[in-house]
């Protein structure tokens, strides 16, 4: 009962996400539904800013006041500093892990690319800030 209990709650180690019958399904599913979902903020989106999370990461603040001016919101600098100041605070995850393997198989890789620079483009069209690098796939 106790092994079984482990299994369902992944305590223990997991299959790799290739393993799982679900994650063809997923990817194929999810890859055109972001693509979507982005292309039509740009499209039919009155305002619409992009930030990449490399952009949060590197500059939080300018990232936050750019955010809160968009959406016309008087905040007081001291409220933009605390949260800054606690960018590592308790609700980071602890360090990402680094997969043992590629999940993507070569044709995943290949839809995954294209989807992505179609939205890069798209930013691109509107003199927005492109895809970073980072996101296609390996």
């Amino acid at each position: 009962m106790v092994v079984e209990r482990r299994q369902r709650t992944h305590v223990g180690p997991t299959r790799p996400l290739s393993v799982h019958a679900e994650w063809p399904e997923f990817v194929r599913n999810y890859a055109p539904w972001w693509a979507t979902h982005t292309l039509d903020w740009l499209k039919f989106g009155k305002k619409v800013l992009v930030v990449h999370f490399e952009d949060l990461k590197r500059d939080l603040f300018v990232q936050l006041g750019r955010m809160v001016g968009l959406l016309g919101v008087a905040v007081r600098e001291d409220r933009l500093l605390c949260v800054e100041s606690q960018k590592d605070g308790n609700f980071k995850r602890s360090g990402l892990r680094k997969l043992e393997y590629d999940p993507y198989t070569a044709d995943m890789q290949r839809t995954i690319s294209a989807y992505i620079k179609t939205v890069d483009a798209a930013l691109r069209g509107r003199n927005l800030t492109g895809v970073p690098d980072d996101y296609y796939p390996r």
